[in-house]
């Protein structure tokens, strides 16, 4: 029992004692005390009927975040051969290793509360099957608060252009993929085969105008989510969607990619897309 409630009781029983020992004084002490031992066991029931367990608890919510990398609806594993049949012909696409920087994570309730990652900067690499420098995860900043979650944003890439200039993240990453040819970092690393065309490698970089390739993503969800203590959310990343969803694009033709262009650009459009909410629980 809460100790308010405790309290609250021990304060009533004294009450009681001390108005019986008047009332057997002055009334007929059967009749009174029977009426008064029912005001006191509804006065009780009320107050326990009032604490109701859908009250905030004292203690902040955490959410852990898990990616899950896909073909379509299968299981994307390394090095085995993926299909995509294009009606005209059918590609087989391998995938050998996916790396990519994704930050400024943040989840958003109905009521425009803010719960923001752990860090502000992570990268996912498929092939360690490791994200740096720690797994993704949120804690909400108040106790004992109703959270609500309605939806997550985070970017796919580093969009600013001082932390791209300096180099600034090579004191969080061992190596987080700067590159000289686009003088910042390669947003999202794609590297795979073909039995057609062998090498398929794409670097989609950029942080200047007409390339500005990083992409800003809301994903919402179904219907908001209480945050219970501990909480998961899973979200679907499909990789087939890199090669057809915003633009198609044929391997045969587009197998190489290292600068901000064009090229580059319709790849960061599909990048926007391969990422969807499986489930939150």
């Amino acid at each position: 029992m809460p100790f308010f409630l405790k309290k609250f009781l021990t304060l009533i029983l004294n009450d009681f004692f001390e108005l019986k020992a008047l009332i057997c004084n002055k009334f007929e002490k059967t009749k009174m005390l029977r009426h008064l031992k029912i005001a006191i066991f509804v006065l009780v029931i009320s107050v326990i009927v009032s604490c109701n367990d859908d009250d905030p608890k004292p203690f902040k919510q955490t959410v852990n975040l898990i990616i899950t990398h896909k073909w379509k609806d299968s299981a994307l594993k390394l090095n085995k051969e993926n299909y995509w049949d294009r009606s005209f012909r059918i590609d087989t696409i391998s995938v050998n290793n996916i790396i990519y920087h994704i930050n400024n994570l943040r989840l958003k309730t109905t009521d425009s509360l803010i719960v923001d990652a752990h860090s502000q900067y992570y990268m996912v690499d498929l092939l360690q099957n490791k994200t740096f420098p720690q797994d993704i995860a949120f804690e909400t900043p108040l106790e004992g608060v109703k959270y609500y979650i309605c939806s997550i944003e985070f970017t796919i890439g580093i969009e600013d252009s001082i932390t791209n200039l300096k180099n600034t993240l090579s004191t969080l990453f061992p190596n987080p993929m700067y590159s000289d040819s686009i003088k910042g970092y390669i947003n999202f690393n794609f590297e795979g085969y073909s039995n057609k065309i062998n090498s398929i490698k794409y670097k989609v970089g950029g942080y200047v105008n007409p390339y500005k390739n990083s992409r800003r993503i809301k994903l919402t969800l179904n219907k908001p989510f209480l945050l219970n203590r501990y909480n998961t959310l899973s979200l679907k990343a499909d990789i087939f969607k890199l090669f057809k969803s915003k633009n198609q694009i044929d391997i045969e033709t587009l197998n190489y990619v290292e600068k901000p262009d064009n090229d580059s650009k319709k790849l960061a459009e599909n990048i926007a897309t391969i990422f969807s909410v499986e489930s939150f629980k």
